[in-house]
């Protein structure tokens, strides 16, 4: 009998030491209990959202073809061109020009812009005057333009970037359509000017745009830079310069949403 109790003594204390040490242990982790989640339901599946990163780096024509010299690369990814090119860019040899980021999800588009609304005239006509003419006719009519705008239009300067990412059933493979644009107003061009019957000079000028846009659609690895293409920027006169290149990188990263 006190056998029994003697055994019955150690198996409580041994209990007791079992229960203190779990209290003791820490409570776990938002991200730990999603782990045991997850492996809990190995089914689950997360949606997938793209980030685009577009990046416009400018550099000579000469630097251009020296970078692209003898250049037979074997597959998509670029980013041993990349960090060459970020060398110089910190020579000051290249320049970045611009950087598009924008995250969007899968087979959705999503466009960023910077950039200002250029209003401005496309069509004119002679100014009238309604009703009948008095004594002061000639003296109002004097104070209108002799062409008046009657029709306007809206330019978009500045930067902008659509994209419609697309991610395949891997999850590291991206289908990319994208459209970067650079737009600047680099003056206006004019089209007509004189003097009407009262003596009165007009002018009628058009504004003159200058453009750098890629249209395209590629297939890319997440995270992994991609050369798309090389455009020539403008000059200070608003001219294409050719004695200077940019060129357009780039690169997809997909994120699991948890």
């Amino acid at each position: 009998m006190k056998i029994s109790w003697i055994v019955m003594g150690f198996i409580l204390a041994a209990c007791a030491n079992i229960a203190q040490a779990q209290d003791q242990q820490p409570a776990p982790t938002a991200s730990e209990k999603s782990s045991a989640a997850n492996a809990n339901h190995p089914d689950v599946t997360y949606p997938k959202q793209v980030r685009v990163q577009v990046e416009l780096i400018e550099l000579s024509h000469e630097a251009l073809t020296k970078l692209l010299f003898l250049d037979s690369p074997q597959g998509t990814d670029a980013t041993p061109l990349r960090k060459q090119l970020q060398e110089m860019v910190t020579k000051n040899d290249a320049k970045v020009l611009e950087t598009h980021i924008v995250v969007a999800r899968s087979g959705q588009k999503a466009t960023t812009e910077s950039l200002h609304e250029f209003i401005y005239p496309t069509e004119y006509q002679p100014p009238a005057l309604p009703g009948t003419f008095g004594p002061d006719y000639h003296k109002e009519t004097s104070m209108l333009a002799s062409s008046m705008p009657t029709a306007f239009e809206t330019r978009n300067l500045g930067s902008t970037l659509e994209i419609e990412p697309t991610v395949n059933e891997s999850g590291k493979i991206i289908d990319l359509r994208f459209v970067p644009e650079l737009v600047w107003h680099t003056g206006d061009t004019l089209w007509g000017e004189g003097k009407d019957a009262l003596g009165m000079p007009f002018r009628i000028s058009m504004p003159d745009m200058y453009t750098m846009r890629i249209n395209t659609a590629i297939t890319c690895v997440s995270g992994q830079y991609t050369f798309v293409g090389a455009l020539s920027p403008k000059d200070a006169k608003g001219n294409t310069d050719t004695t200077r290149k940019v060129m357009v990188f780039v690169k997809c990263d997909v994120l699991t949403v948890k």
